[in-house]
């Protein structure tokens, strides 16, 4: 039966010669693919210019949950991101998050706080300066976690204990042979970071090797919680624009 759902839209794929495959993450169903048949026509040429990365729109499809592949009947344009579109370096930052969330979003169950978090995100990087949003996809990434679970639990400091193993939020005395672990001054470094938001993401000063490295540190982190995450074609492209 046709459905009609707010989406965001994550990444599209052509596959033969006139049909895309469309992942979103929906208000919802969760993460959902989508067919999207006769490109090249002008109904088809029209729904494809709505499916840029991360746009926020509105999807009627002919939804059945046993599928793999829901067929996309109609789109449109909820929510209007002429500032994201328009602006290289914000597009640049909007094309890595959707890779990101490609990767880091696997269920197809309805999560709302999720969503709001996303919708929230991509309206807000859309109205800041583009020469304000260096530190964005970090406290993006940063926040992200909380809501799919993983962030570093850190608890009360434990001044004895000198190593925390991230992969599984816990303490440890001693360096556990192939252990993901932060030392004493890592920790507080973390629990810094944890504490950025858009509101103040400014204020976190990072030098090139720093935000690179810790750029690094979170995908490493990503990779250790979620099974099969892969590598980020898009990292290099948000390297040389940001000049990282």
């Amino acid at each position: 039966m046709l459905q009609e759902t707010a989406a965001i839209i994550l990444s599209k794929k052509q596959f033969k010669d006139e049909n895309f495959i469309v992942s979103a993450y929906t208000e919802k169903f969760g993460r959902v693919n989508y067919t999207v048949y006769g490109a090249h026509s002008r109904q088809g040429g029209r729904k494809l210019a709505f499916l840029q990365p991360m746009s926020i729109v509105t999807i009627m499809a002919d939804y059945r949950p046993k599928r793999d592949l829901q067929v996309l009947r109609d789109v449109s344009c909820s929510t209007p991101l002429m500032s994201l579109l328009a602006d290289p370096v914000k597009n640049t930052m909007a094309m890595f998050l959707a890779e990101f969330l490609s990767h880091a979003l696997r269920t197809n169950e309805e999560d709302n706080f999720l969503f709001m978090f996303l919708r929230d995100s991509i309206l807000w990087l859309n109205l800041t300066p583009s020469d304000k949003i260096g530190n964005f996809h970090i406290s993006f990434l940063v926040r992200l976690s909380v809501f799919l679970g993983f962030t570093p639990n850190l608890g009360p400091e434990q001044p004895n204990m000198r190593f925390f193993d991230l992969q599984h939020s816990e303490y440890m005395h001693y360096a556990r042979p192939n252990s993901d672990l932060i030392d004493t001054e890592e920790q507080q470094f973390l629990r810094k970071l944890l504490r950025i938001n858009y509101r103040n993401m400014h204020l976190f000063m990072f030098s090139r090797a720093e935000r690179s490295n810790l750029l690094n540190r979170i995908i490493h982190y990503y990779q250790l919680h979620i099974q099969g995450f892969g590598q980020l074609k898009t990292l290099d492209v948000l390297h040389e624009v940001f000049d990282f």
